[in-house]
């Protein structure tokens, strides 16, 4: 069947496009609702819980531990693109939709000219807490001052095997993950709670004073 014939298809019932988008959803939807899911990523916060523990004690990790940690990881990426995928799709169904309503005439007004808020996530994200002191770390670890790229890779490092799928949403808006968008915004709330300088020059991050 050629591509335009396709097109005709939905032409003539525009349903057959929406039952499309369901079956898609629903592909990539059964997978992160599947209880194993769930079931390996508190298998693998627990276990990267425990690694984290070892090194602090100065114990040697198994390499069995180290192993399955790696083995969940990679079974859980699949999953995380699945739904990096899905939020992308809602993306440009935003868009499609809104560009539909304008051809029919119902647009939905924007109260106060303000933008229309996108939906939030439904995925768990890591909380603002361990972003917070996941920043502090990795300050503290590159000397209380540096380049924000330098500290969102340290926390990418520090994160490693923790992230849920909420975190690893993309976010079009500023070409980054949802957990690197969010740590930027808690480094604000940071500065007003005087744990790092206002006055830091462009491009870094510093810890004040009191907290290096």
């Amino acid at each position: 069947m050629s591509k335009r014939h396709d097109i005709s298809e939905f032409v003539k019932d525009p349903a057959l496009l929406a039952d499309v988008c369901r079956h898609v959803i629903e592909a990539f939807d059964s997978a992160a609702e599947d209880e194993a899911v769930r079931q390996k990523e508190a298998q693998l916060r627990e276990i990267a819980k425990a690694i984290e523990r070892l090194e602090k004690a100065g114990v040697a990790v198994p390499d069995a531990l180290r192993g399955e940690k790696t083995r969940l990881a990679a079974e859980l990426a699949v999953n995380c693109e699945g739904l990096a995928a899905l939020s992308r799709m809602a993306d440009e169904l935003d868009i499609v939709l809104q560009e539909l309503k304008a051809r029919i005439g119902r647009d939905d007004p924007v109260p106060n000219g303000d933008k229309p808020r996108r939906r939030r996530s439904r995925f768990p994200k890591t909380d603002k807490q361990m972003l917070r002191e996941q920043i502090t770390r990795s300050l503290k670890k590159l000397g209380g001052s540096a380049r924000v790229s330098d500290i969102i890779e340290e926390m990418g490092k520090q994160l490693d095997g923790k992230l849920l799928p909420g975190d690893l949403e993309w976010r079009d808006a500023t070409n980054e993950y949802a957990w690197q968008n969010n740590a930027k915004w808690e480094r604000f709330k940071m500065i007003k709670d005087g744990l790092l300088r206002s006055d830091s020059p462009r491009g870094f991050w510093q810890l004040s004073e009191d907290h290096t």
